[in-house]
């Protein structure tokens, strides 16, 4: 799994806690960081990526287009959580991503 470091409380207390102990390992880089990205699925790999949009707390935006290309590219599922920026304002599918989440 490559996540991004803007992401809410909960999911980065879960991610490196719970994740390790079933056995998913986990990189995790700037938002904006897509160099970063495109080398990690490059010679690392994943199977996912996930991050918000909006991201919180810090309210960055993130490439979801470029990020998708990069994720189809490498066959990596792209899913973003669009919980501080609501479905009205973001719809992700539209912009390439595979996974939609919000709360």
């Amino acid at each position: 799994v490559v996540t991004t470091t803007d992401c809410s409380r909960r999911t980065r207390q879960f991610v490196p806690t719970i994740l390790p102990k079933m056995g998913v390992s986990l990189t995790v880089i700037a938002p904006a960081d897509l160099e970063g990205l495109e080398r990690i699925l490059k010679t690392e790999g994943a199977t996912l990526f996930f991050s918000e949009q909006i991201t919180n707390p810090l309210t960055r935006i993130i490439d979801t287009v470029k990020i998708a290309e990069l994720c189809r590219q490498y066959k990596v599922i792209c899913c973003i959580d669009t919980t501080f920026a609501t479905p009205v304002n973001h719809k992700p599918i539209q912009h390439g991503a595979d996974l939609v989440l919000h709360s």
